[in-house]
C-alpha cells in the first residue's frame, strides 16, 4: 500500500486539531498535513498536535495553502469530504477510491461548514451516504479513516514524501 496523505484543511479550533491528530495517529496513519491553521489552532493546537505526533513516532506538517500542499505532496488522487459540494458515497466506495490510488490524499475540513468551493474543486468532493447532516470533522475523519484502514489492510498506512 502506498502512502495515504491525510489533510485537515482550514482549522481554527485547537481542540479540533488535537482531536483530529489523535484520531489520525490512533488509527495508525503516520502523517497528518494541516493546511491553513489560524486562531487558537495556530497558536496552541499545532504545538500540542506536534507533541502528540512526536510521542507516538508520527509526523505532522503545517502548510499555509492548498497550493503549497499540492506542490509538495503531489497526490495522484484527491478525495474531499464536503457535504455542501459533494456527492453521497458509501464508506466502502470512498475507501476503495483511496486504496486503489498510488499517492492518494483525503481532505477533511476543519470548520463548519465543511470545505468550501476552493477545496472541493481541488479533488473529488464526496460525503458519507445516509447521513442527515454534517457529522463534524473529527467524526468524519474517524469514520472514513477507519473504513480506509479496513479496506487497505492492517499494515500501517504511511505517507512519506
Amino acid at each position: 500500500m502506498s502512502g495515504i496523505i491525510v489533510v485537515l484543511y482550514d482549522v481554527s479550533s485547537a481542540q479540533r486539531l488535537i482531536d483530529t491528530a489523535k484520531t489520525v495517529f490512533g488509527l495508525g496513519f503516520g502523517h497528518l498535513v494541516v493546511v491553513k491553521a489560524y486562531g487558537a489552532a495556530a497558536s496552541s493546537g499545532i504545538g500540542e498536535a506536534n507533541r502528540i505526533a512526536l510521542k507516538l513516532g508520527k509526523s505532522i506538517a503545517i502548510l499555509p495553502t492548498l497550493k503549497d500542499f499540492f506542490e509538495i505532496y503531489n497526490p495522484d488522487k484527491i478525495i474531499v469530504i464536503t457535504r455542501d459540494y459533494g456527492e453521497p458515497l458509501e464508506l466502502d466506495d470512498i475507501a476503495a477510491k483511496i486504496c486503489t490510488a498510488t499517492r492518494p490524499a483525503i481532505i477533511f475540513g476543519g470548520i463548519d461548514p465543511a470545505p468550501g468551493k476552493e477545496a472541493a474543486a481541488a479533488g473529488e468532493p464526496v460525503y458519507i451516504a445516509n447521513t442527515v447532516t454534517r457529522l463534524g470533522p473529527v467524526a468524519e475523519a474517524a469514520i472514513v479513516l477507519r473504513a480506509v484502514q479496513q479496506r487497505c489492510g492492517k499494515q500501517e498506512p504511511s505517507s512519506s514524501q
